[in-house]
């Protein structure tokens, strides 16, 4: 993938809302590729693509809908 600029040198949160749609194989396992390796920053992805789940799926994931009491 091309990037147009350097990125900064503290990169704040990326939110990817379905990444991989319309890209063909190889480019989606650059992307994977990127996101497993960022260690700096988090990364948001919205998507339903299977592959990319399973890709992904020992990375920290927060599970939306359960409920939790931080407070005990």
């Amino acid at each position: 993938m091309d990037v147009p600029a350097p990125p900064p040198a503290r990169p704040g949160p990326g939110f990817l809302d379905e990444p991989t749609n319309h890209l063909s194989a190889a480019p989606v396992d650059e992307l994977t590729a990127a996101i497993r390796t960022t260690s700096v920053a988090a990364v948001v992805a919205a998507t339903h693509d299977r592959q990319l789940l399973r890709d992904l799926a020992d990375r920290p994931r927060p599970e939306l809908g359960t409920k939790s009491n931080p407070t005990g």
